[in-house]
Formats: C-alpha cells, structure tokens, sequence
C-alpha cells in the first residue's frame, strides 16, 4: 500500500507522485519528501504522513502549520482516499490517493481526465492541459500511451500537411480541401457539443416528467423553508429576500463558433446543416446605477476554460455572440452589448457586463475582511438548474401555457417574463473556509447558479458564486467581492 499525491496548485501542480515510503515529511527542509520551496505558506516540517499498520492506512499529523482536510482544519486524522489536502491558508492544494496496485501506477482514462479537470479548476487551463499530457505519457497503460502518440503523429502529420498545401498555386482549392480535412480533425469535439445542446434543449424545454418535476418543486419548497426560518432571525437578510433578490438576474446566453475561409468568417454547421449554435444559462446581479452587473468570467466568456470547446478554439476557431440576455424578476429580458464586458484577470473568475436598466435594487457590497462572517449563515441567490427551477415553481396551468406557446429558450423565457415568473433561487448554509481567493460554503446550488451573489449575515454581498461539487450539495465556492469590485467604474 502505499500513498499517491496529486498537486492541484503550488509548485508542483498537475503532478502525480506516488510514493513507496510509509513516513513522509512534507514541508520545506531539505530532508522532505515532498519539498516545497519557501514561500508557499508551506512551513518547514508542516505535515506527517504515517502508515498505520493496524487501519491499513495513512495517518496524518500537523506538525508545525495549520493543515484542512476537505476544507476542515485539522491536526490529527485519518486519511481516506480522496481526501483534499490544503498545507496552510491559500497554500498548496494536494488529492490523497490510495495506491494499492503494485509497480508502476497507471491511472484509468476516466481518472486522467477528471485529474486533468480539478488542475485546470485549480490552477488553470495551461496547467490543466499539461496534466492531461503527462499523465497519458506517465500513468495511462501502454495501449492509452500508444494511442496517444499515435493520434500525436497524426495530429503532426495533418498540420505539416495543411502547412504546405497553402502554398500552392492552387490555394483557393487546397484551403477548400484544408477546411475539409479539419472538419474531420473537429468532428468529433463537434459531436461531442451537438449532444450537449440538444440535451441542454431537451431540458430548458420543461421535456422532463411529471415525477421529476414534482421532485425540484418538494426540494425547492423544502430549502424555502430553511431560509425563511433564518431570515425570520435577521432583519438585514429579510431585506435581501424581499428586495435585493429583484437585482439578481438570469442570464441567457447563445454563441457560435467561425473559421477563417478566404479572408471571411464561415460558421461551423451542425449535423443538420444550420449553423452550429451553443447555448447556456448563468447568473448575476446588479452592482451600480451605472448599469453594471457581476457575474462570473466563464458566464461572460462561455468558452473560456471550457474543456469541450478548448480543442475547437485550439485548432483556430473563433467564438461569437448570437444572443446574449440579462432578465431581472419582473422585467423583460434586456439584450446585452457584447462590447461592454470586462474581464477578471490573472485567471479570475469574475466579470462585469453593462445594460441600461431602470427600477432594479443595486446590491450592496461588502467591505473589509471575513474574520468577523467565517463560521456565520450566508444565503446564495441564482438560477440552479436553469429554466427547469423557474417551471417547477410555477402553477401546472402556467407552465402549460408558456410551453405551448415557446417555440426555443429564448422564448420561453420571454414568456416567463410576461408572466412574472422569473425569480431566484434562494438557498442559505454556512461559510466554512475563506482563503485569499476563495470562499467555501456549503449553501446548495448546481448549474445555473454560477455568477450569483453570496451574502453575508449583514446583508451585503461578500462574494460571487463560481464553482460547486456535484448534485446540488456539499462544499461550493465564491469568489471573494473585492475581485469584481476593482472591475467596476
């Protein structure tokens, strides 16, 4: 038995270390096993690694700095495999594994990509890509490895191809024929987003049965009742349920994807011929009388760090708006200015974007520190699930009638509009972890929610939802207010 380290950020992140040893040091001496370089929040003999012989498994113990185990701090625990290691506040981030295979470790496919997933949440695409291709060189089995450098050679030999055949005589009918020959290359990415579409189609358009609608509606309800019983208990967060929530706003978005054909931008087409159109739902709210909503980077840019669309944009496709909506409870939806949105930078996840607006609550902001709120209630407000939150709420005859009557999303949302059924999701829990880049709470919310606006026990917005773990629960993640502030006029 021994234990496997992979590195989410730090020094080594996008690293899986398995190591033979049953003691290890992790800390910045020289003798570590896993030595960190100074300056990492990591102290010199931080954290142990013991196996223990009589639980078949790793313990941990906290030597000289704070060490959290799945966002809880801890000095004394035993590992399970899984468990997500943090080596001080904001430090480096590690996955403990179980190795339990004898020689070398190979990691199953499903495992490389999810691995490859979490460093890219954690420290980046590039990072996330580089994890990707050393682990399908280093831990896949020799028949993923040999696949892998073969679809290499391919890939090698399809771009030296196309770089020579544009400089023919015959350039028109060779780019034609490139064009052709990428398709190929792409087809399969292009597979991949067809199915997601018409499953996100299937979904926005209620197509969902009976059951499951009644499900969302009880679990709704129930997680309504949680947060009236706070709000009852706090004067600043009632005013948040009875009027700051009307600044929360869905949004609606539809994007294409362009290639470069004799000096024009050609749309990608979808297996039906039409032009090939992706199409989402996110979250945000009003910030300024200026107009300026915050929402998060991956809602404003929709491909930027998505790991579908990565492969086409790699290959030198070229994203666009076809639509893009905000839509405020009680209001129509409001088209948004492509041009007017403004990004986080250094990798955050926030952004600002700006519509002309009227009669709708500005949120207030949070100001100074976290010390004071670490430990408290705090409520999260979005969109979780998409359209399907907003029709499992409703009357059964109102949802009839909007879906009779929409023919796509972006009707169907117009017609929700009229019928002021537009609302957000209102879950609370508490703030168990800030870092200097992250909150971690454990209000519930899923996708859809991304972009929304987390509020403290006073009433104001301390951070921007971004992140969650799956099925609606469990720990999610804000990103920390004063990182969309700074984008703000």
């Amino acid at each position: 038995m021994r234990a496997q380290l992979l590195h989410l950020s730090g020094p080594y992140r996008g690293r899986t270390v398995t190591y033979a040893k049953k003691n290890l040091l992790l800390g910045t001496v020289p003798e570590a096993d896993v030595h960190f370089p100074p300056g990492q929040q990591v102290a010199e003999r931080h954290v142990g690694l013991d196996l223990a012989i009589e639980s078949n498994a790793f313990a941990l113990k906290a030597n000289d700095g704070k060490v959290f185990v799945n966002g809880q701090e801890v000095r004394d625990v035993i590992l399970k495999n899984g468990d997500l290691l943090e080596l001080g506040v904001g430090g480096p981030r590690l996955r403990y594994r179980v190795c339990t295979q004898p020689g070398r470790p190979c990691k199953p496919f499903n495992q490389t990509l999810s691995d490859a997933r979490e460093v890219r949440r954690e420290s980046g695409l590039v990072a996330g890509t580089q994890t990707l291709r050393h682990d399908l060189l280093t831990h896949s089995s020799r028949k993923v490895q040999a696949a892998f450098l073969l679809i290499l050679l391919v890939l090698v030999a399809v771009v030296a191809f196309l770089g020579a055949s544009l400089g023919g005589r015959q350039i028109a009918l060779e780019q034609e024929s490139s064009r052709r020959r990428l398709n190929e290359v792409y087809e399969q990415e292009l597979a991949g987003l067809r199915e997601q579409m018409a499953e996100f189609r299937h979904e926005q358009a209620g197509q969902i049965s009976r059951a499951e609608v009644e499900e969302l509606r009880a679990d709704l309800m129930r997680r309504a009742l949680v947060v009236d019983r706070l709000v009852k208990r706090n004067k600043a967060l009632k005013k948040v349920l009875e009027v700051y929530s009307r600044g929360v706003c869905l949004i609606h978005g539809i994007y294409t994807l362009k290639y470069s054909h004799d000096d024009e931008l050609v749309q990608v087409v979808d297996s039906n011929g039409g032009a090939l159109q992706l199409e989402y739902i996110g979250s945000g709210f009003l910030a300024a009388a200026t107009g300026h909503v915050i929402t998060n980077r991956h809602v404003a840019e929709p491909w930027w760090n998505n790991e579908t669309v990565a492969p086409l944009l790699a290959q030198g496709l070229i994203p666009e708006f076809v639509l893009l909506t905000v839509s405020f409870p009680g209001k129509q939806p409001i088209t948004v200015d492509p041009a007017t949105i403004r990004l986080g930078a250094d990798e955050v996840d926030t952004a600002i974007l700006q519509v002309s607006v009227d009669d709708v609550p500005i949120l207030p902001l949070h100001t100074g520190g976290f010390d004071a709120v670490r430990g408290e209630r705090v409520i999260v407000l979005g969109y979780p699930t998409g359209l399907n939150a907003l029709l499992a709420r409703a009357e059964p005859d109102l949802v009839n009638e909007v879906l009779n009557r929409a023919t796509d999303t972006e009707s169907l949302i117009t017609q929700l509009a009229e019928r002021n059924a537009i609302f957000p999701v209102i879950t609370q829990g508490a703030l168990n972890d800030v870092t200097e880049r992250r909150l971690v709470y454990d209000a519930e919310t899923t996708s859809g929610g991304s972009g929304g606006p987390v509020f403290g026990p006073d009433g104001t917005v301390i951070g921007v939802n971004f992140a969650i773990t799956p099925d609606f629960d469990g720990s999610n993640f804000g990103v920390p207010i004063e990182f969309a502030r700074v984008l703000l006029p």
